[in-house]
C-alpha cells in the first residue's frame, strides 16, 4: 500500500523543473484489488494519512503529485512528495446514493462518477466513453497525460465555446484529507449531491459550503490531499474536426481584419470564407494558432463541430506520434520538433506546421481527439488569459513583444473558456480569451515570458496566468487579478486548516513566493 523512497532529485514530466526532495511515498491500490467502494477507499486513506503523519513527525513538508505534468514549480517541495498516480479506482454512482436535495433528476444522476485522484485524464476519458458508460468529458486540456487532480488543482482549462467552464468545473464533490485524521466531504450548498451515508462510511465530515468548495476545487495542493472527486460528465458525442491553413479561396490565412473579427468577437457569420469546406456556423471548439515570426502573422485553425454518437462507433485510442491532429498542443509539437531540427528560429511554427500539423478533416470522440500525445522533453510554455474584449490588444502586444525581444521560437494557441466559480481559476471572465504560448525552451523564450506581465500592466489589460505553467505571479499581481476572491481563498484555507503547523505542512516555495502561504 505505501512504498517509500528516500532523498533524491526529482524532475517534472517536461523537464522544466528539478529539485532535491526529502523522499517519495508511493500509494498503491490494495493488491487484492477489492471493488472500488468505502472499504478500498478507507484502506488507501489510511496509507495516505500515514504518509502525512510521518512527514509531520519528521518536520518536513508534504505534497501530493500525480504525473508531474505541471510546467511550473507548483507541485515541487523540499519535503515528501506523495505519488498518487497508482490510485485509479472509479465507478458510476447509483440513484440511491444521492441526496434528497439533488437537482437535475435521473438524467443528471446518470452522468455522475466517483473517481480516485490518480486516474489519468486520458484513461478516465476512455472509461467514460465506453459502451457501458456512454459518457464523455465536456472539455479537457489538449494532451491529457495528467492525473485528474493534478490537472484540476492547477486550473487546466480546456476549451469549448459554450460549456460552463473548465476541466475543474466538472467536479461536483471533493473528498479532502486535510491532515492527520481529518477528512472532509465538500460540496456546494447550492448543489447538494451525495447522501450523508457515503461520507459517513469513509469517516469524512460532510461540509456543504459554496465558498469552501470553490477554494479547494482549484486549490494548488494547499488544502491537503484530494483523494476522491465526483465528476459530472455529459452524454458521449463525436467531433467533426477540421485543421486548415488556407481559406475557401485557397489563400493562406493570416491575422487580417476578417480573422481578427473572428478571433476577437467570435463572429462566425460575417466571413464564411474562413470556414472549413462544407461547414459553417458556431462550432463546439475553435482554436486559431498564430505564428508571430511571419509578417503578417500566419494562422492555422482547428474548428470542430459536435455530432451524435453512432450506435456502432468504436473509438481507436492508439497513440500516434508521427502526426498531431486536432488534439495536439504545441507543448507536444515543440518537443517533437526538437528531435527533428537543430535551429528553428525564426521559422519554428512553419516547420512544425509542415511536419506535424495534419491538414484535413477527421472525426473522433473527445477522448480520441484529445488523447495523450506528448513527448517527454524540455519545452517552454506559458499562458495569459484576458476578457474577450481585450483579445486583439493582447495578441498585438504579444506580437510586438516578440519583435522587440525575439524572435522567440514560440507560437500562440488561442482558446476560449467560460467563467469558472473557482476562486483562483484564471478563467475569470465570460468568456475568457486564453493564449497558450508554447515552443522551444531557450533564453529568448524565457525573456519573452518574463516580460509579459509588465507589458500587460503597462497597457492596462486585466489578465491572469496559468498556475501550472511559467508565470510571473507576485503577491501584488495576484491581488490585482483576484481581489476579494484571493482573501476568500486564504480564509477558506484557515477555516479548513486552522492549525498553522498543518498549513505549513502543505506549503511550498511556489506558494510562499506568491503570498499564498498566509
Amino acid at each position: 500500500m505505501l512504498e517509500r523512497e528516500g532523498p533524491q532529485s526529482w524532475r517534472n514530466w517536461h523537464d522544466t523543473v528539478r529539485g532535491r526532495i526529502a523522499g517519495i511515498d508511493m500509494i498503491h491500490y490494495p493488491s487484492d484489488t477489492p471493488p472500488y467502494g468505502s472499504a478500498a477507499i478507507n484502506r488507501c486513506t489510511a496509507a495516505i494519512q500515514r504518509s502525512i503523519a510521518d512527514a509531520r513527525a519528521r518536520r518536513v513538508a508534504h505534497r501530493g503529485v500525480g504525473r508531474g505534468w505541471s510546467l511550473s514549480t507548483a507541485p515541487l517541495t523540499d519535503g515528501v512528495l506523495l505519488d498518487t498516480s497508482r490510485l485509479k479506482g472509479k465507478k458510476r454512482l447509483e440513484a440511491d446514493q444521492l441526496d434528497p436535495g439533488f437537482s437535475g433528476g435521473a438524467g443528471r444522476a446518470a452522468r455522475l462518477a466517483l473517481v480516485q485522484c490518480g486516474n489519468y485524464v486520458s484513461e478516465l476519458g476512455q472509461w467514460l466513453e465506453s459502451d457501458r458508460n456512454g459518457l464523455s468529458f465536456a472539455t479537457t486540456g489538449a494532451a491529457n497525460g495528467q492525473t485528474i487532480i493534478g490537472a484540476t488543482s492547477t486550473g487546466t482549462h480546456g476549451s469549448a465555446l459554450d460549456y460552463r467552464g473548465a476541466l475543474h468545473d466538472q467536479i461536483v464533490a471533493i473528498h479532502l484529507l486535510g491532515g492527520e485524521g481529518r477528512q472532509f466531504w465538500l460540496e456546494r450548498a447550492s448543489d447538494p449531491v451525495i447522501k450523508h451515508t457515503l461520507p459517513l462510511s469513509i469517516g469524512a465530515e460532510l461540509v456543504r459550503n459554496d465558498e469552501l468548495f470553490n477554494a479547494v476545487v482549484m486549490g494548488l495542493g494547499a488544502f491537503g490531499i484530494i483523494h476522491n472527486v465526483v465528476i459530472e460528465a455529459r452524454e458521449r458525442f463525436l467531433l467533426r474536426a477540421y485543421n486548415y491553413d488556407r481559406d475557401r479561396a485557397g489563400n493562406r490565412m493570416v491575422l487580417d481584419p476578417a480573422m481578427r473579427n473572428r478571433i476577437g468577437r467570435l463572429d462566425f457569420t460575417s466571413d464564411p470564407v474562413l470556414d472549413p469546406p462544407g461547414r459553417s456556423g458556431r462550432p463546439y471548439f475553435f482554436q486559431p494558432i498564430i505564428n508571430p515570426n511571419t509578417n503578417p502573422p500566419e494562422v492555422l485553425v482547428t474548428q470542430m463541430y459536435e455530432e451524435p454518437w453512432p450506435a456502432l462507433y468504436k473509438p481507436e485510442y492508439g497513440l500516434k506520434q508521427e502526426k498531431f491532429g486536432p488534439g495536439y498542443d504545441f507543448v507536444s509539437v515543440a518537443g517533437r520538433a526538437l528531435d527533428l531540427f537543430d535551429d528553428l528560429v525564426p521559422l519554428f511554427a512553419r516547420l512544425v506546421a509542415q511536419q506535424l500539423f495534419t491538414v484535413g478533416e477527421t472525426q473522433g470522440s473527445w477522448g480520441e481527439v484529445f488523447g495523450y500525445k506528448a513527448y517527454r522533453t524540455k519545452v517552454a510554455s506559458g499562458t495569459v488569459a484576458v476578457p474577450l474584449a481585450y483579445a486583439l490588444d493582447t495578441l498585438d502586444l504579444l506580437v510586438t513583444l516578440n519583435q522587440a525581444i525575439g524572435p522567440a521560437p514560440l507560437v500562440y494557441g488561442c482558446r476560449y473558456v467560460r467563467r469558472s466559480r473557482a476562486l483562483l481559476a484564471f478563467n475569470r471572465w465570460d468568456p475568457t480569451f486564453v493564449v497558450s504560448i508554447d515552443g522551444v525552451y531557450n533564453e529568448a523564450a524565457l525573456r519573452f515570458f518574463a516580460a509579459i506581465p509588465e507589458r500587460m500592466e503597462a497597457r492596462g489589460i486585466p489578465f491572469t496566468q496559468h498556475w501550472g505553467k511559467t508565470n510571473g505571479y507576485t503577491p501584488p499581481r495576484i491581488r490585482a487579478a483576484y481581489g476579494a476572491d484571493y482573501d476568500r481563498w486564504i480564509a477558506a484555507r484557515h477555516r479548513l486548516l486552522p492549525d498553522p503547523a498543518t498549513r505549513a505542512l502543505f506549503t511550498n516555495a511556489y506558494m510562499r513566493e506568491r503570498g499564498l502561504d498566509l
